[in-house]
């Protein structure tokens, strides 16, 4: 009898925690809900305890205009328009040097004079042209022939380097220069010249060494204005919408990351890299401080727009999944659900959606990587 009765209260006592226990469950429940997985591995429910642990934020898509802020990364150049290579028009022996590589030079000053016997000649028949011209009048019939041959007879002067100053001097006074200097066409650094002495570096100083016999098309220096470069920046074939000619660009060096210079994009090419898949985009900077130096590496920051009425969402939103982009769209503030998009122009900061987005929905814009495992978690365990 004692036995029984004590079986029946171990009895009572287990069925009674039983009870208790379900309450607990229950009111935990309340608490935590435990995750749930529906509409065949689409949407993800998270707990009460899960939120208060991640970071999850959304936000909804924008249909306006948005700035598109485009780092471009490029190297300095010559400016090609300003750049001419200084070469000996006539032939001759070199008579006096002005200048070496490195040298700043004026438009019109002497860099190299040359004595030639063929530029002798070329003012002598000049002013035996110009002496005939005068000598006849403008009724005479050959002085339709004359004057050609005076013209002629100028512009060989003039071709071979002689100034409009020097050739009127010739004119007058009919007394023949010793010496043709080659003169530059405009101010600039002289940056590279022909074969002569290598200097410390293994590089040549002078572009013409004195005493040197030169021909026709002698190359004595390359000259560079050096106060107008051109950038030339690589844009991906992708982001080529982003941008157009006439924009400008914030330029900084990465020698001085703290100096930033302007420059107006002037020209897109037309060619592709293959390799890099890219386009080089060129763009002209003032480089009064002389700081900027062809080869410099250097990043170019653009403002670009990226239009149209296509829904706009920040690029951390979209995921991608073998051939298919998706986001997660928020249902409520505890349910997500995956939704397949097609996605159009796509940038580091934003992409446009073409289909798959409706008016008023909001995506998750960071936490979509704690939501993609978790929905992963789901598939698996369904899986097994």
């Amino acid at each position: 009898m004692y036995k029984t009765i004590k079986y029946l209260s171990m009895s009572l006592i287990l069925i009674l925690s039983a009870c208790g226990g379900n309450d607990s469950n229950k009111n935990g429940n309340i608490e935590y809900p435990e995750r749930t997985h529906k509409n065949g591995r689409s949407e993800i429910v998270l707990t009460k305890h899960q939120l208060e642990h991640i970071s999850i934020e959304t936000e909804m898509p924008v249909t306006k205009e948005v700035d598109i802020p485009l780092v471009l990364r490029g190297k300095a150049a010559l400016n090609e328009v300003m750049t001419a290579h200084i070469t000996s028009r006539i032939k001759g022996r070199v008579e006096k040097v002005y200048a070496v590589i490195s040298d700043r030079v004026k438009r019109g000053q002497p860099i190299v004079d040359l004595y030639s016997q063929d530029f002798i000649a070329l003012q002598s028949e000049f002013v035996q042209a110009e002496e005939r011209l005068k000598r006849m009048k403008a009724s005479d019939t050959d002085y339709s022939t004359a004057h050609s041959i005076y013209e002629s007879a100028r512009k060989k002067l003039e071709v071979v380097g002689l100034m409009e100053s020097e050739i009127e001097q010739l004119a007058d006074k009919h007394t023949p220069y010793t010496v043709i200097s080659v003169r530059a066409p405009f101010d600039g650094t002289l940056i590279s010249g022909g074969p002569s002495l290598p200097n410390e570096f293994g590089r040549a100083e002078a572009g013409v060494r004195l005493g040197e016999f030169v021909d026709v098309g002698k190359e004595f220096f390359v000259l560079a204005n050096l106060q107008n470069i051109w950038i030339l920046a690589n844009v991906f074939e992708n982001d080529l919408p982003l941008i157009k000619e006439g924009i400008t660009g914030e330029i900084t060096i990465n020698a001085f990351p703290d100096e930033v210079y302007k420059g107006k994009l002037t020209r897109i090419y037309d060619i592709v890299e293959p390799a890099s898949r890219t386009v080089k985009a060129r763009f002209e900077v003032a480089n009064h401080s002389g700081k900027l130096k062809p080869e410099m590496y250097v990043s170019v920051l653009v403002a670009s727009k990226l239009g149209g009425t296509n829904p706009k969402i920040k690029s951390t939103a979209l995921l991608k999944e073998k051939e298919n982009n998706y986001v997660f769209v928020a249902v409520n503030d505890t349910t997500f659900q995956k939704r397949n998009v097609e996605a159009g122009r796509e940038t580091k900061d934003y992409t446009e959606i073409i289909k798959g987005l409706n008016a008023g929905e909001k995506v998750v814009t960071k936490g979509t990587f704690y939501l993609k495992s978790e929905l992963a978690k789901d598939t698996f365990a369904e899986d097994e």
